[in-house]
């Protein structure tokens, strides 16, 4: 293994997310914005009535959440001058801009494999314009990902040293800064579609789409974290983290997702919805480590 590999191995480990962590960090990403090339320079311009704000890091707000989980409608009425950006509806079928039309079969096939069939029934939408399945939503998710590797990098990459400081003071390291100035994805998908494509042909004779459902489990097996040597690593095994990584990512932000958490965000109440039990099973329950009693 070369030590390119092993950077990227560990720029990885370092700013790889487990479920528990992402989960904590759900209401603290943060995006670039200002810089010329953002991803977000389009949608920036098309809103010129928007101040536009300064270089810098930025936490999102994700108040909006709460809202939209409890509507069931795929795609909400946009409100005039509204800074949040909301999914809308596409005039056409899913165009793959990170990937070419077979990469991006295969991604949405793994992603399918990471997450289980089980959720087959579940549609990230019905609506005109929406994916058809969470599978689709999570794949398109991945798309953007790689296709906006090179402009974050870019980005990263721009900041003057008391932006990057800062950048560095909130992310607590050095670590995922350099992350998001170094990590290639576009090379680690291509370089794991070249062993995806070489072992199902070594051991099926086949292309990965071609495979069976089981020769496909056997594939990923070889290269999940159920591989039996945890500490081997090539590009099959990069490419399975990436898209565990970005699978997790994408679904824990999708509306399935959110709702499998049970997810509230900023919730306003008129008034105190208490602890939710019965007056008679808080008898006796109400002596506080604090030395107080409530009702809960």
């Amino acid at each position: 293994m070369d030590e390119s590999e092993n950077e990227i191995d560990e720029q990885k480990a370092a700013a790889a997310l487990s479920r528990r962590e992402w989960l904590l960090s759900l209401g603290s990403a943060l995006v670039l914005l200002g810089f010329r090339g953002a991803p977000s320079q389009a949608q920036q311009e098309s809103h010129t009535a928007r101040t536009p704000l300064p270089a810098g890091l930025y936490k999102p707000s994700l108040d909006h959440l709460s809202h939209a989980l409890d509507s069931k409608a795929t795609f909400l009425p946009i409100p005039p001058g509204a800074e949040t950006e909301y999914v809308q509806p596409r005039l056409g079928p899913f165009v793959p801009q990170g990937f070419t039309p077979e990469e991006f079969s295969v991604i949405r096939r793994l992603v399918e494999i990471i997450l289980g069939e089980d959720l087959k029934s579940s549609a990230a939408g019905s609506a005109l314009g929406a994916p058809d399945s969470i599978y689709d939503e999570i794949a398109e998710w991945i798309d953007l990902v790689v296709a906006s590797a090179p402009g974050t990098r870019t980005l990263a990459r721009s900041l003057l040293a008391d932006q990057r400081a800062l950048a560095v003071a909130v992310f607590g390291s050095e670590e995922p800064v350099r992350y998001l100035e170094t990590f290639e994805p576009e090379r680690v998908c291509r370089e794991g579609f070249t062993w995806l494509s070489e072992e199902s042909q070594r051991r099926f004779a086949k292309r990965f789409l071609d495979v069976d459902a089981s020769g496909q489990s056997e594939l990923i097996q070889a290269i999940s974290d159920a591989r039996p040597d945890r500490s081997e690593t090539h590009t099959g095994t990069r490419l399975f983290d990436f898209l565990k990584a970005e699978t997790i990512r994408g679904f824990y932000t999708s509306r399935i997702g959110l709702k499998e958490l049970d997810h509230k965000g900023n919730s306003f109440y008129g008034q105190s919805p208490g602890c939710g039990l019965p007056v008679g099973d808080i008898v006796g329950q109400e002596k506080s480590v604090w030395g107080w009693s409530g009702s809960c």
